[in-house]
């Protein structure tokens, strides 16, 4: 259980090992944290036909909501089923803003089977425009339109931990809130 008088709860990204992912979001979940995996729709053939299930989009990632103390004091107990995404400047547990962890999680609660997962090297995605989109599905998030393999695609991404692609948003509903930091010739 976590101390009751600790209450400054943020959110952390946990990379879980042994496929540990679900015992661990349980116990996290009996101690009254919130928690958060992200999961993708895939098609499933059998004799019945094509069914659809969920499953983790990124086997191993973990999202918590806990105190700082409180998530030590696991690590501690779990040294070996998990480590924390780490703010590179303390090497401390990286805490991760609310708003941007919201968003993320917005956008990927969406359940879009067509959503592509890109990894942690978030930098390269910010090369885009950033943009809030103004209507549809997506509606409120804000991200970077960047070509991948040709085409454009709209990115949400918690910095440092993990990205995710969608496909393009009409033009109409965007909203430029930064440029390209690429250099144009």
């Amino acid at each position: 259980m976590m101390p009751a008088s600790e209450t400054n709860k943020y959110w952390f990204a946990l990379k879980v090992f042994y496929r540990r992912t679900a015992a661990l979001e349980n116990e996290f979940k009996a101690a009254g944290c919130e928690t958060y995996v992200p999961r993708m729709v895939i098609e499933v053939a059998d004799s019945g036909g094509i069914q659809y299930k969920t499953q983790p989009a990124v086997s191993s990632l973990l999202f918590v909501n806990c105190t700082e103390p409180f998530l030590q004091e696991q690590k501690h107990l779990h040294d070996s089923d998990f480590l924390c995404y780490s703010d590179l400047a303390t090497k401390k547990p990286g805490r991760i803003p609310e708003a941007e962890f919201l968003n993320f999680k917005n956008a990927t609660a969406i359940l879009d089977p067509e959503a592509e997962y890109l990894g942690s090297d978030t930098e390269w995605f910010k090369d885009g425009e950033k943009v809030l989109v103004t209507d549809g599905v997506h509606k409120g998030r804000t991200g970077w339109i960047r070509r991948i393999k040709g085409h454009k695609r709209f990115i949400v991404c918690v910095e440092g931990v993990s990205a995710v692609a969608f496909q393009m948003i009409p033009s109409a509903f965007l909203q430029a809130l930064e440029p390209s930091r690429r250099k144009t010739k």
